[in-house]
């Protein structure tokens, strides 16, 4: 099994569907796709990045965090909306 965000469990859910089929090419496929976001979240955003897109997408009312955490900083915010945004995680359109 894998232990991914709340992110991108739905854009991750095809790697693993592709892999466990033997369709290995496929899989790196839709997995390049998808690694610069997370590689965005893991470096820049951390748990963040789930509550930012969360928002955006208007499943959630605020991506405020707790303290020691601070909120993303506007430049980081908009890269990751827009890397997001040409990936199409669920999150980024459910709440709308």
């Amino acid at each position: 099994g894998t232990m991914p965000s709340a992110l991108l469990p739905d854009l991750i859910r095809p790697v693993l569907q592709h892999f466990r089929t033997g369709r290995r090419k496929e899989a790196a496929e839709a997995y390049a796709r998808i690694l610069p976001l997370i590689n965005f979240e893991n470096r820049q955003c951390g748990l963040r990045a789930t509550k930012t897109v969360m928002a955006a997408g208007g499943v959630i009312k605020s991506d405020a965090v707790r303290h020691p955490l601070e909120p993303l900083h506007p430049a980081t915010r908009a890269g990751l909306l827009e890397l997001a945004t040409e990936c199409k995680p669920l999150a980024l359109r459910w709440g709308k």
